[in-house]
């Protein structure tokens, strides 16, 4: 598996290779179907960049998550290839990474990403549950596609993996009727948060094994402002991790993916919030014995 120029936190005195890392990052930055702002496909290369400054020692875990092994793939060559296409080699990487008893963090990239990851991983888990932050349902039966990014989670619905969505706030009357109507689906909708907290036996009813799937727009844009689809209010950084410290202390994280970064001008802050989360989301992880 050959490297990408520059690795996901990258430190000299901290290099692993291929073989001694036990978490494997996958670029994948595909941009077939976005809807709205433009450049998400860009937004693997932006928080890999990004993290070379992110601190090493987390002060809240007491240790430097980077000591369990971290290797960076090389950027997925997804450009002028079909939407089904992209996707088939998305999931040839994935499997790869796993197939070598890697874990992986797949970067997006517009969320249909996540379709080809749980094609694989429902196959090793029957029991695979799919937890998503995210700002939309994305539980469309179609939308300029089926395989687009406002209908990933009734594709992996399609699949018969449960699905449960946190934090949105913009849904369609279809995907309400939807999940009304399927035991199997489950949403925590935004403004029920004040009321309604995460009970991590929303996901254990259903399963142990769970993928962790996060749209950035999940975020409050007051804080994660480069997205390709903003909607007003939001989880807060704090918010986020107090629900995904329950996840990785109660359940089995088999994978995580971060999508829909969308880079800016000016808005660097974005980046570096973007890979600082998904080092932090690792270091839970290594210190729940996951990792």
């Amino acid at each position: 598996m050959k490297a990408n120029p520059v690795q996901f936190m990258e430190a000299d005195d901290q290099k692993t290779g291929y073989e001694d890392s036990k978490v494997i990052i996958i670029p994948a930055g595909l941009e077939n179907t976005t809807s709205y702002m433009q450049g998400t496909k860009k937004g693997p290369a932006a928080i890999i960049e990004a993290s070379t400054q992110v601190e090493l020692y987390d002060e809240e875990l007491k240790f430097e998550p980077i000591q369990m092994g971290i290797f960076t793939l090389e950027e997925l060559p997804l450009e002028g290839k079909s939407q089904e296409d992209s996707l088939d080699l998305i999931q040839s990487a994935f499997k790869k990474v796993y197939d070598d008893g890697k874990f992986a963090v797949t970067l997006g990239g517009e969320h249909s990403v996540t379709i080809p990851l749980i094609r694989d991983l429902k196959e090793r888990y029957p029991d695979l549950v799919v937890l998503s932050f995210d700002a939309h349902g994305d539980l469309r039966i179609t939308y300029h596609g089926e395989l687009s990014h406002a209908c990933v989670m009734r594709r992996i619905s399609d699949m018969e993996v449960p699905v449960y969505v946190v934090g949105v706030r913009s849904i369609s009357p279809e995907e309400v009727q939807y999940v009304a109507g399927n035991p199997k689906t489950g949403i925590l909708y935004d403004y029920e948060r004040s009321e309604k907290a995460f009970d991590v036996q929303e996901l254990l009813k259903w399963g142990k094994h769970v993928y962790v799937t996060v749209d950035l727009d999940a975020f409050d844009p007051a804080e994660m402002p480069a997205v390709g689809t903003p909607e007003p209010g939001g989880l807060r950084w704090r918010e986020f991790f107090s629900i995904f410290k329950q996840v990785a202390e109660q359940t089995e994280v088999v994978g995580l993916d971060i999508m829909e970064l969308c880079p800016m001008p000016g808005q660097e802050r974005a980046d570096f919030y973007a890979a600082k989360l998904i080092y932090k989301m690792l270091g839970f992880l290594r210190r729940a014995g996951q990792l």
